[in-house]
């Protein structure tokens, strides 16, 4: 297993997203790797404070992979009521 933590993730968040009108600064704090297994820890800051936690498979495809882990996170703040939490996996079923 190895992680690797972001330095203040929060005040160094370079993507903003727009969410029903509403401004959230999306950072990643962490990346861990165990096996073929990523497990990315994310800060989203706007009306609340909350957190995420991505699973995925080593078969990344930059920009790709980027643009599903945007999409699930805008999916969530749209339907999250009160929760401050989620775990999204991205990993495809193993058989």
């Amino acid at each position: 297993m190895q992680t690797v933590q972001a330095t203040d993730p929060v005040s160094q968040a370079p993507v903003t997203l727009n969410v029903a009108g509403e401004a959230w600064r999306f950072s990643i704090s962490s990346v861990t790797r165990v096996g073929r297994d990523l497990f990315i820890s994310i800060v989203l800051q706007g009306a609340d404070l909350c957190t995420a936690v991505v699973h995925l498979r080593d078969d990344v495809v930059w920009g790709v992979t980027a643009r599903e882990i945007l999409n699930k996170a805008c999916e969530w703040l749209l339907s999250r009521g009160k929760e401050r939490h989620v775990y999204i996996d991205l990993a495809p079923a193993v058989v």
